[in-house]
């Protein structure tokens, strides 16, 4: 086994001891109550429906729960802790990202720049552990999935219709040796031009399961080249 096998291999046993401690929380269900006095006064599923029945500034959290269905994973990770990436599948930390036209808060025309966020970060945040130098930032995941919500029509979003989101999905390697190809490896964010330069195209989300498991594979033959070009 060549040294970034080992070291990726070391690296993913963590990430799966991070999914199960980062998915022991214990899950309330709807009818669940609110007590006072030792009596119920009101339900669970009136808690949600107060804070998230409004579905439209919740984009952000759709396109992480959309990524997650599409995987069957069925717990969230970054819902306790701050995790540095979203959620892992197949022991790769994959980072969801979001973008969408309309919002809430405006009703008169739409959002124009459509860019997302690839700041680096430490490692410190989600192992605990930090990198060599204790300062060093890195991408602490090795997929992106973009997700773009593409309606327009401000009197008709729904954040319902899946049929409206495109997803770009690209390996982080990617994007990093684009980001040290210009001089900046630690550029924060990336324009969706850019993206779908780099990727292979848009899926929609009954394709999005495939194409992550080829973007899995992507990430593995890299590693595995990485290797070979250090014994040549």
């Amino acid at each position: 086994m060549g040294k970034e096998l080992e070291k990726q291999r070391a690296l993913e046993a963590e990430v799966m001891r991070q999914q199960q401690k980062n998915t022991e929380y214990y899950e309330y269900k709807e009818n669940e109550a609110f007590t006072f006095d030792g009596q119920p006064v009101f339900s669970v599923l009136d808690y949600w429906r107060f804070q998230y029945g409004q579905l439209m500034n919740q984009q952000e959290y759709i396109a992480e729960f959309l990524v997650s269905k599409a995987l069957g994973i069925r717990k969230a990770e970054n819902v306790s802790f701050w995790t540095g990436y979203d959620l892992s599948y197949c022991a790769k930390r994959i980072e969801v990202k979001s973008s969408v036209y309309v919002h809430p808060w405006n009703k008169k025309r739409t959002s124009k720049v459509r860019t997302f966020s690839i700041a680096p970060s430490s490692n410190l945040y989600w192992s605990g552990k930090k990198d060599e130098n204790g300062k060093k930032l890195a991408r602490q995941n090795e997929i992106y999935v973009f997700c773009l919500n593409t309606n327009r029509d401000i009197n008709n979003a729904d954040p319902l219709i899946i049929d409206d989101w495109d997803f770009y999905v690209i390996p982080t390697f990617v994007i990093d040796e684009m980001c040290s190809k210009y001089g900046n490896p630690n550029q924060k964010t990336i324009s969706l031009g850019v993206v779908r330069k780099l990727s292979d195209g848009s899926v929609k989300w009954d394709q999005l399961h495939e194409k992550i498991n080829e973007a899995i594979d992507r990430v593995d033959r890299h590693i595995i080249e990485i290797d070979e070009r250090e014994c040549d």
